[in-house]
């Protein structure tokens, strides 16, 4: 099973990821020369506005203008006895779409309201559609919790160097030594 759903201008979906790949993104992976190197560019090829409602990043504690947020988006795939998440692309989001992304954080912080009201601005849903992308990404969630996922990165091959994983493929059994970027 290859497990992704599509993103882009006027289309989002909820997302949701188990506590067993948290904190392996990129920003918390790379050293932030690297990071920056592959961000700064998604932003700027995006005009520095979101690649899913086209308005501009901004810090949303200030409400000042800045870049949009880069984020990864994830296949999940399952093979045999082989579980893999591996990296598709990345795409400039505002914080609000980026919201959306991340709806299990956002419903802990109290922010579930803001997820709703971005998928129906965005996707022009209805309630019950919200309920239905809302409990969907709840599925992908449970399903996604029966496995120890494998990170694979090959798609940033000769753009970023992982230590210990010149293969930019890092076994389920090996990614807590990459630490955890989930309270910086």
């Amino acid at each position: 099973m290859i497990d992704a759903l599509p993103i882009g201008p006027g289309l989002l979906y909820p997302d949701m990821l188990p506590e067993n790949v948290w904190g392996s993104n990129l920003r918390g992976i790379l050293p932030k020369s690297q990071w920056d190197a592959l961000r700064i560019p998604v932003c700027d090829n995006a005009g520095n506005l979101c690649e899913v409602c086209g308005q501009p990043g901004y810090d949303p504690e200030s409400g000042k203008p800045r870049r949009p947020d880069c984020h990864e988006l994830w296949h999940f795939e399952v093979h045999a006895d082989l579980a893999v998440q591996r990296l598709a692309r990345l795409v400039a989001l505002c914080p609000d779409c980026h919201r959306v992304q991340h709806a299990g954080r956002a419903a802990v912080l109290g922010e579930l309201s803001m997820v709703v009201g971005q998928l129906r601005a965005i996707n022009a849903w209805n309630d019950y559609e919200v309920r239905l992308a809302l409990h969907s990404a709840d599925e992908r969630f449970r399903w996604r919790l029966q496995f120890e996922w494998d990170l694979d990165l090959t798609l940033l091959a000769g753009k970023v160097h992982v230590t210990r994983h010149p293969n930019l493929v890092v076994p389920a059994s090996e990614r807590n030594r990459l630490g955890n970027s989930f309270h910086k």
